[in-house]
């Protein structure tokens, strides 16, 4: 074990240790303060730990590479946003945190895993967290109980496909898989299992209503995390294990497909903002696969971008939208005047809406644009056309938040956001437009993750 692997579990166990300890003993301000530094400690860790250490293995069942290092700077930049957009509107922010530092525990092992044990216990550990997270909120009781019906159809599914896999392999670790109808029905389980976490059509029937009816800044941990968390596991099974099952990646394919027609066809008949930037969200992960369909490095590298891009970008426009619910402002009609009372929620809102379209010069436009050229690269031209089409019609519906945003309103008052979420807001946008004007570290650091795992 290396020093730097040393000083990263060590801030992590301090991490969810002092998180418990604050809980029962300290102040919401207190924990929050000791969760941003814990969490910048850990992001400047990994970020050194992804310029000076090569793969290598932890205790036997971890593996420290440059595609788990690049879902972990993720993850962890990704949760600090989190608790930014959460302190101002939890009111049991205390055990908000608590559970957010188990799930992110269970994001790190499952982008840590070499094995189908660790990817179950990371996805367990990622999920079960987020359902107590919006019983939070009493009001939330619905969105909850569905967010449970759907964590354990994909649990027991997921079981299945373990079970399968073990008794036609005769273990559980990372490897190419040989060809078998046993090994083919397992593969099916898996991306049916990992397709409800990653809200693929048809297997996300229940999600917009959980995010819709959970607080906000708790969907923009499921849209923004979770739902990466399962795109992870997903790589890993179809990569590392059945790379040689070509019918697994044409049937990608085909989701892919129907996923950005069922997102964005359904997302232009919402009216509720968060339950059309749920829809938005599916189509998005449409858009994610497909580089996993492709099977190529290039076109998963291009993959990893996307998966960044929209992270942000959705944790982004969700604290626009926390906010606008703490004014009971949940429609998109309700959005008029929003220019007037706050010019910079409006301005947020709008390169946030861009960046999921693909405008130039934000990190939608250039995960796009590497993954279109990526499925053509690769011989599925139809699937890159496919995908400019339905960018094309989400236009639509992108179009309708932003001119409701910027109409007139009689009486409109300036109104203050507050700061940890200007904060955090401010955070997304400088990483949805720096990266998209500037992509290249982003784009380097996805190749070498991609490359790591075809090389495997």
């Amino acid at each position: 074990m290396m020093v730097i692997d040393i000083a990263f579990l060590a801030a992590s166990a301090l991490l969810l240790l002092g998180n418990l300890a604050l809980r029962i003993y300290g102040g919401k301000r207190h924990q929050f303060s000791y969760n941003i530094a814990l969490l910048a400690i850990l992001i400047v860790i990994t970020l050194a730990e992804m310029q000076t250490t090569p793969a290598h293995t932890l205790f036997g069942v971890l593996s420290v590479n440059p595609f788990s290092l690049f879902f972990m700077l993720v993850f962890t930049a990704g949760m600090l946003a989190v608790n930014l957009l959460a302190y101002p509107y939890s009111e049991h922010y205390g055990d908000f945190a608590v559970l957010a530092t188990f799930a992110l525990a269970g994001m790190y092992i499952l982008s840590l895993s070499n094995s189908l044990l660790t990817i179950f216990i990371g996805l367990e550990l990622s999920s079960l967290p987020a359902i107590f997270m919006i019983l939070l909120s009493r009001r939330s009781i619905e969105a909850a109980t569905k967010f449970f019906i759907m964590a354990s159809i994909a649990i027991a599914l997921l079981s299945f496909a373990i079970v399968l896999f073990y008794g036609g392999t005769g273990t559980l670790s990372f490897g190419k898989a040989p060809s078998s109808s046993l090994l083919l029905f397992a593969v099916i389980l898996f991306i049916a299992s990992l397709g409800i976490d990653s809200s693929i059509f048809p297997f996300n029937l229940l999600i917009p209503d959980v995010y819709e009816g959970a607080p906000a800044y708790v969907t923009s941990m499921l849209g923004g995390l979770n739902k990466k968390v399962a795109f992870v596991a997903l790589i890993q099974v179809l990569i590392l294990l059945f790379i040689g099952y070509r019918s697994s990646f044409e049937f990608i394919a085909i989701l892919s497909v129907i996923t950005m027609f069922f997102g964005n066809i359904v997302a232009m008949m919402q009216k509720n903002l968060k339950r059309m930037l749920a829809y938005s969200s599916i189509s998005q992960g449409g858009y994610i696969l497909i580089g996993i369909a492709t099977s190529t490095a290039s076109g998963l590298s291009a993959t990893l971008f996307q998966i960044f891009s929209h992270a942000f970008a959705f944790i982004g426009i969700l604290g626009i939208v926390a906010w606008l619910e703490s004014k009971n402002k949940t429609r998109i009609e309700d959005l008029a005047g929003l220019s007037e009372e706050n010019r910079f929620a409006a301005f947020s809102l709008t390169l946030f809406m861009l960046a999921f379209v693909g405008l130039p010069f934000t990190t939608g436009f250039v995960g796009k644009f590497l993954l279109f050229l990526g499925a053509v690269n690769a011989g599925l031209a139809w699937l890159a056309v496919i995908g400019i089409i339905n960018s094309v019609i989400s236009i639509y519906y992108y179009a309708r938040p932003i001119m409701s945003a910027y109409a007139g309103k009689n009486g409109a008052r300036r109104i203050s956001m507050p700061m940890a979420v200007y904060a955090a807001t401010w955070a997304m946008l400088a990483l949805t437009v720096v990266f998209g004007v500037y992509p290249q570290p982003i784009i380097s650091i996805a190749h070498n993750a991609a490359a790591y795992l075809f090389s495997i």
